[in-house]
């Protein structure tokens, strides 16, 4: 039984991040290594309602410095980009604005 209750705490982690509003799980953990402030911090350089936003602040550039890229691919087309109106064009753009040497590579 006990073997059972792991495998839908596993099963239902994916599911948090599909369907929750943000992609953090709780208790301040961090998904791509990024925190729910380091998103944040990032957001109106992403949001797709803004036909022109603002370059990424220092904070988010620093958050982007140590992020996960190949996880953050995994998010492309997720509900919780739709659902947060996030643009996954302008996401993959900031590590260049922000001079970082990593990038996604999707």
């Amino acid at each position: 039984m006990e073997g059972h209750a792991k495998l839908m705490v596993v099963t239902m982690v994916p599911v948090a991040f599909a369907f929750g509003s943000s992609p953090i799980v709780s208790n301040g953990q961090k998904v791509c290594d990024m925190s729910e402030g380091d998103f944040e911090e990032c957001r109106p350089s992403v949001n797709v309602a803004d036909p022109s936003p603002p370059l990424p602040s220092a904070a988010c550039c620093k958050a982007l410095d140590n992020a996960d890229f190949e996880c953050l691919c995994s998010f492309n087309n997720s509900l919780w980009m739709m659902k947060n109106g996030v643009d996954f064009t302008r996401a993959k753009g900031l590590p260049g604005k922000c001079n970082l040497r990593n990038s996604f590579p999707c």
